[in-house]
């Protein structure tokens, strides 16, 4: 393995995966790194990515990233007269952020070679609605609005 690949491997995760930008950086010419199969079909690549990303620390990651999570806003509460009822961060929930959790597997399996072109990753717009809600903040959804008729809810 060269210099040039090792600098290459480093420069990808400052890069997002980008490994064309990461060889222009590592000193690749333009022509070879048009081409990324040039660097990530070498041997020196296949023994850089079992030692610098190992199994264990794929796993790790794919194990972080499965439990990534983001904030949303859950709703925003109005009464009677209108007005709106929130504080800051009031009704912020945390769900799982699925883009990220499909990034970051997809990333670690191209890295890893162990997924080829053919094979489709298609991204599943999440609706955040109160169906994929958890049956406990369905229950506190629907007692606000036992509680309150005229409280009107918008989901963020």
């Amino acid at each position: 393995m060269t210099i040039k690949q090792k600098l290459a491997v480093d420069k990808i995760v400052e890069n997002h995966g980008n490994i064309s930008k990461s060889m222009i950086q590592a000193g690749y010419d333009l022509t070879t790194a048009k081409n990324p199969s040039n660097l990530t079909k070498s041997k020196g690549w296949a023994i850089l990515m079992k030692t610098r990303l190992s199994d264990d620390k794929l796993l790790k990651a794919h194990e972080e990233a499965l439990q990534a999570n983001k904030q949303i806003g859950a709703q925003i509460l109005i009464n009677a007269k209108g007005e709106v009822i929130s504080k800051e961060n009031e009704g912020m929930i945390e769900v799982p952020d699925h883009a990220v959790r499909l990034k970051a597997a997809e990333l670690g399996y191209k890295l890893k070679g162990r997924l080829h072109s053919d094979t489709a990753v298609v991204p599943v717009q999440i609706n955040n609605n109160i169906d994929s809600l958890s049956d406990s903040i369905k229950e506190i959804v629907k007692a606000i609005y036992d509680q309150h008729p005229t409280t009107r809810t918008n989901t963020v």
